[in-house]
Formats: structure tokens, C-alpha cells, sequence
């Protein structure tokens, strides 16, 4: 039970961050691929639109590889349906770029993982 309770507390925490940080990733995908964020909204909200998909895989995937736990692949696969959902309906062409950075939170949450183990396993003992 202690561990759906952390997992479940790092999905909202993903889920707050990626809504509140969604603006700066969403300047990152302009900036990269500025013909896809054109159209009739503001530049601000296209950033913000775009970016809280990606936002949300880059903590989601960071903090459950980072706590670890039981079924943390499956905590993901729940979780990330909304922005699987997103760019598979409207920015299917880019859809290598949140895997890209999905790929690269999964190896710096691996990093923080062994990490922690090392430094501090107590408290990885007491939250996995």
C-alpha cells in the first residue's frame, strides 16, 4: 500500500510540474519545429498546448524509474495514455521527439535510482 501511495503521489506531482513548466518544453518544440506550433492560438498557448504532453513524459518517466516500486512500467503505460492520445492525433510526424526525451528521463531516473540506493538506502527501503 506504501507504494501505490508514492507512485500515485509522483503521478500528481508529474501531472502538477508538467502543467505548470508545460510553457517552457512547448518553447523547446517551437524552437525545434517551429511549423508545427503555428495556427490560429497565441504563441503562449500553442508553447503551453504542446509542451504539457511532453512535459508530462519527461517527469512521469523520470520519477517512477527514479522510485521504482512494483509495476512501475504499468503506473506509465496508465498515465502517459492522454499524451500518447495527444500526439498521435494531432503531431503524429513528430512523435520520435517525447520519445527521444522519454528515452532520456528513463536513463537519468536510472541514474538517480542507483544513485539514491547508494547514498541513501533507507530511504529507498522505505519508499520502494
Amino acid at each position: 500500500m506504501k507504494s501505490v501511495t508514492v507512485q500515485l503521489s509522483l503521478v500528481v506531482v508529474s501531472y502538477v510540474l508538467a502543467y505548470f513548466l508545460g510553457a517552457y518544453f512547448g518553447s523547446i518544440y517551437a524552437f525545434l519545429f517551429p511549423a508545427s506550433v503555428t495556427g490560429s492560438l497565441p504563441d503562449a498557448a500553442a508553447n503551453w498546448l504542446i509542451g504539457a504532453p511532453t512535459a508530462l513524459v519527461v517527469f512521469i518517466f523520470f520519477f517512477l524509474i527514479s522510485v521504482g516500486g512494483k509495476y512501475k512500467y504499468w503506473w506509465m503505460g496508465v498515465f502517459l495514455i492522454p499524451s500518447i492520445w495527444f500526439y498521435v492525433q494531432f503531431d503524429l510526424l513528430h512523435i520520435y521527439f517525447p520519445v527521444l526525451l522519454g528515452l532520456i528521463a528513463w536513463g537519468l531516473g536510472t541514474l538517480a535510482n542507483k544513485t539514491l540506493k547508494k547514498l541513501a538506502p533507507s530511504f529507498m527501503a522505505r519508499i520502494s
